[in-house]
């Protein structure tokens, strides 16, 4: 399905999410790590595959990209976006327990919208899927999880307490900027065009020529009569007149000569990189705020969705006090901790030969001590994690794709 853009999958992935925030991370941040566990929810584990896999995911939401606190580190924003799916985890766990069921129809329901609003068929976008490195199975436990969210938040928060006429008022009173209709002009101008590979003597000629019409307008002629005469701007059959523009949507250099004008007034001359022009205030409109009654709804949206953050941010800061959480993942060498049980550790301490089960250990190479050959026996998780390794630089270094390397790193983990 090569018509489709690669991140249509992830895209429509972003479509049922019901996450509060997004988080962008760049995804060098985890070259020197292995694959492995990075947080355990509960009896869930959050594997450095999936958090990988959702930084990836949200940075093709260009969207998103700008939204990002620079100032913020690479540590503390892996922190937040593991925090992020620690969250998703314990709102999934919670929704299970209080009973809420998601059926194969409801996800059903939800591919069928997202079908149709893609215009692409099951087929087309399963394929899509496997060219991804993922599978519908996969994609389905992604809706079904986002549902569960939904339907949680959707329970716990429905219902908003009124807010009073007081609260709204004060907000109005302390942020009217934010309410604040900024002054326009009605602007005229004459401009003479810069052509695009013009020479230094070429500009210097069209100056003198600029010049030559601003006299013209001062010795008292008629400024849309010039502008009908010698303008190059499509507004010069008009006389010049391109109607009432506000703040912001202008080149910087016409907008600060224009702001300063006042009604009847014509600015000096004024380039920019398209020419050179000389504009005139035809009028002036005084910005004002708006009336507390026509944005008093706004503002009841503004506070009602305050209200519900600091609620939600409670509840799930209640919801993490009750969970079992525990952190695997070394922020500061950015490497994942070993995930060993210390009761095991100090077990295997006290133990000279620690035995291992046939199906829990194997043979990894030979190491040659002078005549001697000995093995070195590794754990079963050691195992997978030596291999995940020698996966992932097999895929960074082009010798695998990235669809081999998905398909593989699932397998592997999927014994642990």
């Amino acid at each position: 399905m090569k018509i489709y853009s690669q991140s249509l999958v992830y895209r429509l992935i972003t479509t049922v999410a019901a996450f509060m925030f997004c988080i962008i991370l760049s995804t060098s941040i985890f070259a020197a790590t292995l694959d492995g566990i990075v947080a355990k929810v509960n009896a869930d584990v959050i594997t450095l595959g999936s958090l990988e896999n959702k930084v990836e995911m949200l940075m093709l939401q260009k969207e998103y990209s700008d939204s990002v606190d620079q100032k913020l580190t690479k540590k503390n924003l892996m922190k937040t976006v593991l925090e992020g799916l620690i969250t998703e985890k314990i709102q999934i766990h919670e929704a299970k327990k209080i009973g809420m069921v998601v059926s194969d129809k409801d996800i059903q329901k939800k591919l069928d919208e997202i079908y149709k609003t893609n215009n692409i068929t099951d087929k087309q976008f399963e394929s899509m899927l496997l060219n991804e490195g993922s599978s519908l199975d996969d994609y389905k436990e992604i809706v079904s999880n986002q549902i569960y969210i939904s339907r949680l938040i959707q329970m716990q928060f429905s219902s908003t307490t009124k807010v009073g006429e007081k609260s709204l008022k004060n907000y109005y009173r302390k942020n009217k900027k934010d309410f604040l209709v900024s002054e326009k002009i009605e602007l005229s101008q004459i401009m003479l065009v810069k052509e695009k590979n013009a020479s230094n003597k070429e500009i210097q000629l069209l100056k003198i020529k600029a010049d030559e019409i601003f006299q013209l307008i001062k010795d008292g002629g008629t400024f849309s009569n010039l502008a009908r005469k010698f303008s190059d701007d499509v507004s010069a059959h008009s006389g010049g007149k391109i109607g009432i523009v506000s703040r912001g949507t202008m080149l910087p250099e016409l907008e600060s000569a224009a702001f300063d004008l006042r009604e009847g007034e014509v600015s000096r001359l004024v380039e920019t990189v398209n020419g050179f022009h000389i504009i005139k205030c035809d009028s002036f409109i005084p910005g004002y705020a708006k009336a507390y009654k026509i944005v008093k709804p706004e503002i009841e949206r503004i506070l009602n969705l305050q209200n519900r953050e600091k609620k939600y941010k409670k509840w799930i800061k209640g919801l993490k006090e009750k969970a079992f959480i525990q952190y695997f993942l070394d922020l500061e060498n950015k490497k994942v901790k070993s995930i060993r049980d210390p009761n095991v550790i100090k077990k295997q301490i006290r133990t000279q030969s620690p035995k291992f089960n046939k199906a829990d250990h194997y043979t990894k190479k030979q190491i040659k001590k002078g005549k001697h050959i000995k093995y070195e026996v590794l754990s079963n998780k050691r195992w997978i994690e030596n291999k995940l390794k020698k996966y992932k630089e097999l895929y960074t270094n082009g010798e695998i794709s990235k669809k081999l390397y998905s398909i593989k790193k699932r397998q592997l983990l999927e014994k642990l």
